[in-house]
């Protein structure tokens, strides 16, 4: 599974994992040591409990399909009491370094 992401990273020069790959990965229970982050600002959202995808519908609805809500976030500088991590956003070296 990595190496397929790792490849898929180097011929698409991409700094991070996209959203949906990271979420796999997420999901398949691999624990990455990374301090990035896919992140959205809660501040606007409902209070109540919500999936990934209510979260997105939710986030569309009020900031439109086409904004940068969701972004990727350094747990160092970007988190707050209104910053929601939703999954780890694996950098290549990240990735290579949990591969070896």
């Amino acid at each position: 599974m990595l190496e397929k992401y790792l490849e898929q990273m180097f011929a698409g020069k991409l700094d991070f994992l996209p959203l949906e790959e990271s979420l796999k990965l997420s999901e398949s229970g691999i624990k990455l040591d990374t301090r990035f982050h896919w992140v959205v600002c809660t501040e606007e959202l409902s209070e109540e409990e919500m999936t990934f995808s209510d979260i997105i519908e939710e986030c569309e609805d009020i900031y439109g399909k086409d904004s940068d809500y969701l972004k990727i976030g350094d747990a160092y500088k970007e988190f707050d009491e209104f910053t929601l991590s939703l999954c780890p956003a694996p950098t290549y070296m990240d990735l290579l370094k949990y591969n070896e």
